[in-house]
């Protein structure tokens, strides 16, 4: 397919999503999805900070505060555990081998500790001899299993992996910010990671172990996923409700690209980002709410208002969310730093329109200013191709950019 393919075939998708982009903002919609079923993991606000899930999606392990680890089930979070650890440091972040049989927990006083599935025991893994006493924030490993990569504050990132018989190889990453390493997500079958920071922006680590910086820079980006199972992109966000697509060139990553959106009229700070299903995520807002964000449409939706949290139980929707796992596409758990796990579900057909609603909303408001902006798209060139850089798929930007190469070498 060449560039005049894409002038013409791309038009609807390109345009719709413009036109979504345009009129979401405007768009007052009711929660879509409502809480249920409450399970506590005790009586008392234990601290957590985030949660991480197995990649069969079987178990989640929970940690914050004091050391302490959950082990739930993630269909069932009635069933549960605490796993047993003596240390007293608060852990900041989790991440599962692509085995699904161990997980790196990170956090403070350069702590690293590995859960091991079979037995669901908890042992140190000697982080304190290579990383001192530097605040561990994030962690996550890369496509294959070989590697692990761990960032800490004042910018550092390492390269990890477990030995035989316990310890780690561990290896500087090069090329470091000076701000917090908040997050990294790693693709799901290459081995192109992403580094969200502070203040040093966003940045990808190639199959090579090599930190190129893309952009981003000023903005405090808080957490990050890379949710879709077949595009070659990842969602990192700050709180001050931005949003950042990350579209990696695998072959080339300094010139993966970031594209970065405001939402308006969200009442509250990012909180978080969840991976929900395939190229969807959930980003958790305080006070308690939920927006879902669509990787592939790239377009974010309402997905429970703060003012049904608060209905459903006011002491519940008092707690920070720092996680959600997916039940199934539209359902789910989420949990809270005090230990609070809830079920939410779609809302029934006779109530609110839900998703279908907000859509139907989109098109009804749409349906005029569509026509008009299509009209404008096909007939300038110009604009067709910066819509098709910014919202269009990898092969119709891939075209674009072959075209304006073979221009710009006439």
């Amino acid at each position: 397919m060449g560039p005049s393919d894409v002038a013409g075939g791309m038009g609807n998708r390109v345009v719709a999503s413009a036109i979504v982009l345009l009129l979401l903002p405007i768009i007052s919609a009711d929660s879509v999805v409502e809480l249920g079923e409450v399970v506590r993991l005790g009586e008392v606000d234990l601290g957590l900070e985030g949660a991480a899930v197995s990649p069969d999606s079987e178990i989640v392990i929970a940690h914050g505060a004091d050391s302490s680890i959950f082990l739930i089930q993630a269909s069932q979070p009635q069933t549960h555990s605490k796993l047993d650890w003596g240390g007293v440091e608060m852990l900041l972040d989790a991440d599962f081998h692509p085995g699904g049989q161990t997980a790196f927990i990170v956090g403070e006083e350069g702590v690293v500790l590995r859960f091991t599935r079979e037995g669901g025991t908890v042992d140190s893994a000697g982080g304190e001899s290579f990383f001192g006493r530097t605040e561990l924030r994030s962690v996550s490993w890369n496509a294959d299993g070989s590697w692990a990569y761990i960032g800490g504050e004042m910018g550092w990132i390492w390269r990890v992996r477990g030995l035989e018989g316990g310890g780690m190889e561990v290896h500087p990453i090069e090329g470091r910010g000076t701000s917090d390493v908040n997050a990294i997500a790693c693709l799901a079958g290459i081995n192109i990671c992403i580094v969200s920071t502070s203040v040093d922006g966003i940045g990808v680590i190639d199959a090579n172990h090599e930190l190129h910086w893309i952009g981003g820079t000023g903005y405090p980006w808080i957490d990050a996923v890379c949710p879709s199972r077949g595009e070659n992109a990842c969602v990192s966000i700050s709180n001050e409700r931005n949003i950042a697509i990350i579209d990696l060139e695998i072959e080339d990553a300094s010139s993966s690209e970031v594209t970065i959106v405001q939402l308006q009229n969200v009442n509250g700070q990012f909180g978080g980002v969840s991976e929900q299903s395939d190229g969807t995520t959930i980003v958790s807002v305080v006070p308690f709410a939920m927006i879902e964000h669509d990787l592939s449409l790239r377009l974010s939706f309402p997905w429970l208002e703060n003012s049904d949290a608060v209905s459903f139980d006011s002491a519940i929707s008092g707690e920070r969310l720092v996680a959600t796992w997916s039940a199934d596409v539209h359902s789910g758990w989420v949990i809270t730093s005090s230990g609070t796990i809830v079920a939410f579900n779609p809302i029934s057909d006779e109530r609110a329109g839900g998703i279908l609603g907000i859509w139907i909303g989109v098109v009804i408001l749409g349906g005029a200013i569509l026509m008009a902006l299509s009209l404008i798209v096909s007939s300038s060139p110009l604009l067709r191709e910066w819509l098709t850089l910014r919202i269009g798929s990898d092969e119709e930007r891939k075209d674009v950019l072959r075209e304006q190469r073979r221009r710009g070498r006439r």
